[in-house]
């Protein structure tokens, strides 16, 4: 019985979500969103506050959550485990990339207002969302120090990717900055060198935002 009843909310979810979608290419993110798709597409705004409490909050999380998961079924088709590990990381960083060019314009947009502070809405929690779960369909399984490392690490990698994506169309390019990246990473043992590396991937944030306008 829960089981069918945590399936139908989450389909329920997963409806509102795909009007959430259409609202954002059409209107853009804005406040009033959940008023503007209850009245665009003719949906109860108290079910949308039932389902989705914290407002738009509550369902970028749900839609990044979601790309997470779309993520790790896409992968689990591919043989990675053959590759090297940072090529694993590279083809799951491009698997996220082209999941994403289905719907840029919606990420971008939804890219952009994480950048913002929000009470409900941390872009530290997100990235560490993402990244975790890049390495988790990697196989890591390090429960030192180097957990933590990785993990900031690839932040900061994964920042400047989507930047680059969210601005430009040149795939190869960002394969490019990919394998840059991810081979300077493999040539760094020090910490002191691994938290300096970070510093320079991790993109000041008011010069993202500057870069979207």
């Amino acid at each position: 019985m829960l089981k069918n009843q945590n399936k139908f909310l989450l389909n329920k979810r997963l409806e509102i979500l795909k009007f959430f979608k259409k609202s954002i290419r059409r209107n853009g993110l804005r406040s009033d969103t959940i008023k503007l798709m209850s009245n665009d597409y003719d949906i109860n705004e108290n079910e949308i506050n039932l389902l989705f409490p914290q407002g738009n909050s509550d369902i970028i999380k749900f839609t990044l959550d979601q790309l997470n998961n779309d993520l790790e079924k896409y992968c689990k088709k591919l043989n990675l485990i053959k590759l090297p590990l940072h090529k694993r990381i590279k083809k799951i960083l491009l698997c996220k990339i082209l999941l994403m060019d289905k719907e840029k314009d919606f990420y971008r947009k939804i890219f952009l207002s994480i950048l913002l502070p929000k009470k409900n809405l941390s872009i530290s929690n997100q990235l560490y969302n993402s990244v975790n779960q890049i390495w988790i369909i990697a196989g890591d399984t390090s429960v030192d120090f180097n957990y933590y490392t990785k993990r900031l690490i690839l932040a900061g990698i994964y920042t400047r990717v989507l930047l680059f994506f969210f601005n430009n169309n040149n795939q190869d390019k960002l394969e490019e900055i990919i394998d840059t990246n991810l081979k300077r990473v493999s040539k760094i043992p020090e910490l002191k060198l691994k938290i300096k590396l970070l510093k320079n991937n991790f993109p000041n944030i008011l010069k993202i935002i500057k870069n979207f306008n």
